[in-house]
C-alpha cells in the first residue's frame, strides 16, 4: 500500500467525522463530485464491473465541511455548488470560506486542522490582495503613460500650428518686402528717366536745339 493510499479515508470514517449518515455522505459525494477528488467523486469501476469503494483525501474532508456548513445555512445543492465554484474561481471572498470552515470545524472538534486551513486561506487572500494591488498599480501607471502620450500629442499639435503660423507670417513679410523693393526700384527708375529728360532739355537750351 502506497503512502497516498494510506492517507485516504474510508467513507465510514468521513461520515463519523462529519457526524452524518453514510447515505448522506454518498449523496453529497455524487451531488458535489466535481469538487472532490477522483476517488471520492468518481470512483473507478472494479475489474468485475462493480463500483469500487469511495476513498477521501484531507482536501475532500475540508470541502465536505464547507458543503455541510453551506447546507446548514439553508443553501440548496445548486446554490452550494455555485458557491463552491465561486470559491474555486476566487470570485467569493476568502473570509466567507473561512467563516464556514471555522464554524463547522469547531462543531466537529477539528480546531487544529481548521487553524491551519484558516491560515492557508488567509495567506491565499493576502496573495490575491497583493496581486490586485499590483494590477491596480499597473493600470494607474498605464493611465499616466497614456495621459502623457496624449499631452505630448497635444503639445506637438500646438507646435506644428505655431510653426505653420510663423511660416505664413514669414511668407507675408517676404511678400511685402518684395513689393516694397519693387516699388523703390520702380521709383528709382522713374527718377533716372526724369533726370535724363531734364539733361536733354538743358542741352537743347544751350545749343539752341
Amino acid at each position: 500500500m502506497s503512502d497516498d493510499e494510506a492517507r485516504l479515508r474510508l467513507p465510514n470514517q468521513v461520515a463519523a467525522r462529519l457526524d452524518i449518515s453514510a447515505s448522506t455522505l454518498r449523496r453529497w459525494s455524487k451531488e458535489f463530485a466535481p469538487f472532490l477528488s477522483q476517488t471520492a467523486g468518481y470512483p473507478e469501476l472494479s475489474p468485475n464491473g462493480g463500483a469500487s469503494h469511495r476513498r477521501y483525501t484531507d482536501e475532500d474532508l475540508e470541502t465536505l465541511i464547507i458543503i455541510k456548513g453551506l447546507l446548514a445555512e439553508g443553501y440548496s445543492y445548486r446554490q452550494a455548488a455555485k458557491r463552491l465554484e465561486a470559491l474555486r474561481l476566487g470570485e467569493a471572498t476568502q473570509d466567507d470560506a473561512y467563516a464556514v470552515v471555522a464554524a463547522e470545524g469547531e462543531k466537529l472538534g477539528l480546531a487544529p486542522a481548521m487553524s491551519v486551513l484558516a491560515d492557508t486561506i488567509h495567506t491565499v487572500a493576502d496573495g490575491q490582495q497583493m496581486l490586485l494591488h499590483s494590477q491596480q498599480a499597473s493600470r494607474d501607471l498605464l493611465g499616466v503613460l497614456l495621459q502623457d502620450n496624449f499631452n505630448l500629442k497635444e503639445e506637438n499639435a500646438r507646435l506644428r500650428e505655431r510653426m505653420l503660423r510663423l511660416e505664413r507670417e514669414t511668407s507675408e513679410i517676404k511678400r511685402k518686402e518684395d513689393e516694397r523693393r519693387g516699388a523703390v526700384e520702380e521709383r528709382l527708375l522713374q527718377l533716372e528717366l526724369e533726370q535724363l529728360e531734364n539733361r536733354r532739355g538743358c542741352l537743347g537750351l544751350l545749343f539752341g536745339a
